[in-house]
């Protein structure tokens, strides 16, 4: 039975191994990045849009797979000391893409339910795809800045472009110091890793209770110092704003516990437990200021950041991400749409729009009916939540023309429940402008 000290022991070995891959994918990803970004300017082009960034982008992706299948994979070994799971070395490849070889290895030891994984797997590539494209965006931007300063103190193109490689280590994105490619990157990696050790978490009986386990040196935030070693029940509350990752560069994790390792604590460590929580830390200004993420990783996978959507609508990338997810993950598309026309729209929805929008009134049985189980057309795209982080999220759009002036549109989540979660009105104008893919019904 493992105790606190055991934990902490293993987590460090745990992300001393997530590094290893980290470091490797990071130095693939800049390397890539970086002949992206000189062939742009070579060709005079202000967007990322070639075979490099095809390689960027899937590099990006697959690393956090691998991050994912990874925190899963540590879990089952805490969980389950005799849990049969092979033991095959995890190898990164260098061509085409790295990581395939560790995402097959990880997916043969992983007991996981096919249709949750093949969902969560395609709002893992969406969400990786629009970060890179949006990173490599805004890096280019980065060494355009340095770039056209440089024109306009007198030195010519020839000249300027022999400079790049300088440019990019100003800009951190130079494939030897890439400390801005860095910060992102690793955020996402931990975010993916988390994600996926909840994903074992979530529904497995053994796991009665949660521990947070921070990694206790001088980069240490004083917010992950006062989490390490609380530990709460799974299902408490605390766990929706204070599961790790909490802020930038964070390497806290949560491990399992079992009710018989929680009673077997010593009384310190069940008295600071239950002196911790969300009000407690709250009144810290250290804390709270620390306190940078406030979204679970698992809805943070399968959701976009308002400021990330920003961008990605900024340099005209919406429609782009939409059809590479659309192609990657067509099977799960079709199936759901399937499924949700399966699905009764909630009457708690259909009450929301009509008290919303008097007008749909006389359309309630006609929207009930007919909204996703026999729609007019069905649309991929990304749908802005009602919710104080105005995340954005990849949602199926049932369309129904109800008649020559109203068209209702219901949302069901392009990788998560199959229900509609919202019914809009659209105007046909709005219809025109809005950036979708059209699906096949």
């Amino acid at each position: 039975m493992y105790s606190l000290k055991d934990i902490a022991a293993l987590e460090k070995e745990n992300l001393t191994k997530l590094k290893r891959l980290e470091d490797k994918a990071l130095f693939f990803t800049s390397s890539e990045l970086s002949k992206a970004i000189k062939a742009a300017f070579k060709s005079d082009s202000s967007t990322l849009k070639n075979s490099y960034t095809t390689i960027f982008s899937e590099t990006y992706a697959a690393s956090m797979m691998v991050s994912w299948l990874l925190g899963q994979y540590h879990v089952l070994k805490i969980v389950d000391e005799d849990i049969e799971l092979s033991n095959a070395p995890i190898y990164l490849a260098v061509e085409p893409i790295p990581f395939q070889e560790a995402i097959d290895s990880l997916k043969a030891m992983i007991p996981t339910d096919s249709w949750e994984y093949r969902q969560t797997e395609a709002a893992v590539k969406l969400r990786a795809f629009t970060i890179s494209n949006v990173s490599g965006n805004e890096a280019i931007n980065r060494v355009k800045t340095l770039y056209t300063e440089a024109l306009e103190s007198g030195a010519s193109k020839s000249e300027t472009l022999q400079k790049l490689d300088g440019f990019m280590e100003q800009a951190g994105i130079g494939e030897a110091n890439p400390y801005w490619l860095e910060l992102h990157y690793r955020n996402n990696m931990m975010t993916a890793y988390n994600s996926g050790r909840w994903t074992q978490v979530a529904n497995n009986d053994l796991v009665q209770y949660l521990v947070y386990s921070s990694v206790m040196d001088s980069g240490t935030t004083e917010l992950c110092r006062h989490l390490d070693d609380v530990a709460k029940p799974k299902n408490d509350a605390f766990w929706e704003t204070y599961y790790p990752p909490n802020h930038h560069k964070c390497r806290g994790t949560v491990s399992p516990m079992s009710e018989k390792q929680y009673k077997a604590l010593p009384s310190s460590a069940h008295k600071k437990s239950d002196s911790v929580s969300k009000s407690q830390i709250a009144r810290d200004d250290t804390m709270s200021k620390e306190h940078q993420f406030k979204s679970s990783p698992v809805v943070a996978l399968k959701s976009i950041p308002r400021s990330l959507m920003k961008e990605a609508k900024e340099f005209e990338l919406v429609k782009d991400i939409l059809e590479q997810s659309s192609k990657q993950s067509r099977k799960e598309l079709t199936e759901q749409i399937v499924k949700a026309t399966k699905r009764s729209i909630p009457s708690k929805v259909l009450k929301e729009a009509v008290d919303n929008t008097p007008e749909l009134n006389p359309f309630y049985e006609m929207m009930s009916e007919r909204l996703v189980a026999d729609s007019d057309e069905v649309l991929f795209g990304f749908t802005e939540l009602n919710t104080t982080s105005g995340d954005f999220v990849p949602s199926l759009q049932y369309i129904l023309h109800l008649d020559d002036e109203l068209t209702a549109m219901a949302h069901v989540a392009a990788f998560d429940s199959e229900e509609a979660y919202r019914i809009d009105v659209i105007s046909k104008a709005d219809l025109n402008t809005e950036e979708y893919i059209a699906m096949e019904k």
